[in-house]
């Protein structure tokens, strides 16, 4: 096929590679979308995790903040009233060992802001609890010297007891230390600064329970947006193969199946396939038409213009029902070429192909299959149209015997065989040829019919 003829191919349909274009950048996209949303979302998890954690570490403090307070002041009260030892190194080893306030404070502390309403509060509840515990040191160096118990802490013996000394000297220490840990100003006291370290504590975890439940619905925003991008680029992979079946994989088995059917090809699917279905088609109507010229050319004699041995042969392999093959020879046509010369020999040729195709039907075919043996096959005949064959022959010799042209009259031998059920192309041209053997050995311009014993001259 010629370049013009290629650019004259007119297309229509999605471009597959467009379409693929624009699916593989929006894929891209949402890839990366998806990509930043897990990110963010494995950010926010640790965030989140770092709150609950924060939370439960403030929680436990603040019972371990109230626990150790609840358990300082019992050790204190029973070591004042029973002057058993054995609660006096319980209240200190708390004190000195375990911490369990300062360290609980330590976490509350570090979970405040500088500027926190709520952190000075604590900070105040400290300051009165440590008075406090000033208050309970005071009480049980007063029950110690009253139990004369030995050998007392060094945050015991080094207390101040300078303030209840007058007291003492009015009453019993042992009543004073009592009156200390078990009046109505202590118990006060310590409801207050349990008073002020829930509110603190309280303003706190509500604080990070806000926090927590901020950074949960981000959590679950994000969640929902990603597998909103996860279930775009589904539909998104799911529709390019979707079209990928539809646009070109059904249709280029379709044009396998109509290739290999040596058919043209229906354009179909996308842009690509109609461009490549109509380039083959306009390549495949040039290829048919060059092959038939080929054939015709193949089967076309070249002096005379009629069909040649080939054609014959085809034609006949396809027509062998209800037909009658003449076979023609030109009487003497040996002799002719000798006193004439070959070129008077061969406008007789042409002339008698041309008489040939004036005289016949256009459903006859007449050919040239050998030397001067011509045949006209005569479709659609039967043995009672016997007096038109006759007539055509007769009609090609009064052709022949005009000499205006200069050329001298040639005459005809004809065999004529009615094709029969059963009978064969090779059979009808046996039982044609020796028809015409039998005409060449009545007369000149004779013809005889296979079976029939007379003959027409």
């Amino acid at each position: 096929m010629k370049e013009n003829d290629t650019k004259k191919v007119k297309t229509r349909g999605v471009s597959i590679r467009v379409f693929g274009g624009v699916v593989t950048l929006i894929a891209i996209v949402l890839a990366f979308v998806a990509f930043a949303l897990a990110s963010r979302i494995g950010n926010l998890q640790d965030e989140v995790a770092a709150s609950r954690k924060q939370y439960l570490q403030c929680s436990e403090a603040i019972a371990d903040l109230q626990m150790a307070s609840d358990y300082l002041t019992t050790q204190a009260r029973s070591f004042v009233v029973t002057g058993r030892r054995e609660f006096l190194d319980a209240y200190v080893r708390e004190i000195q060992v375990d911490d369990t306030r300062s360290k609980a404070v330590e976490v509350l502390r570090s979970s405040f802001s500088s500027d926190d309403a709520a952190a000075k509060e604590l900070e105040q509840a400290l300051e009165a609890s440590n008075e406090l515990a000033e208050t309970e040191l005071v009480a049980m160096k007063l029950a110690a010297d009253h139990y004369k118990i030995q050998d007392l802490p060094d945050m015991v013996t080094k207390t101040d007891v300078s303030k209840v000394n007058a007291d003492v000297a009015s009453g019993s220490a042992d009543d004073i230390a009592k009156s200390l840990l078990l009046n109505e100003d202590y118990n006060k006291a310590k409801q207050e600064i349990k008073d002020k370290v829930e509110q603190s504590s309280n303003a706190l975890l509500e604080k990070l329970h806000e926090a927590n439940d901020k950074n949960q619905k981000s959590l679950n925003t994000l969640l929902f947006a990603l597998k909103v991008v996860v279930a775009l680029l589904l539909c998104i992979v799911m529709v390019f193969v979707l079209a990928l079946f539809m646009y070109v994989l059904k249709p280029l088995s379709n044009y396998v199946t109509r290739i290999s059917a040596q058919k043209p090809l229906k354009p179909d699917g996308a842009y690509e396939l109609h461009y490549l279905a109509n380039a083959y088609n306009a390549m495949y109507e040039d290829n048919a038409k060059r092959i038939e010229q080929l054939r015709a050319f193949a089967e076309r004699d070249p002096l005379t213009g009629i069909s040649n041995r080939s054609g014959y042969d085809n034609f006949l392999a396809t027509h062998t029902r209800d037909i009658v093959l003449l076979l023609i020879e030109i009487d003497e046509f040996a002799d002719y070429n000798m006193v004439y010369g070959h070129d008077a020999g061969d406008e007789v040729l042409k002339r008698l192909a041309d008489a040939l195709v004036d005289a016949f039907r256009s459903t006859d075919f007449p050919c040239r299959i050998d030397s001067d043996m011509f045949a006209v096959i005569m479709t659609n005949m039967s043995t009672d149209l016997r007096d038109v064959i006759v007539s055509k022959v007769e009609m090609v010799n009064t052709i022949l015997s005009n000499d205006s042209d200069d050329l001298a009259v040639v005459t005809l031998s004809v065999g004529a065989a009615f094709s029969t059920e059963g009978m064969s192309d090779k059979d009808i041209y046996n039982a044609a040829g020796s028809a015409l053997m039998d005409a060449q050995q009545i007369e000149s311009n004779s013809i005889v019919f296979y079976g029939e014993s007379n003959s027409a001259s």
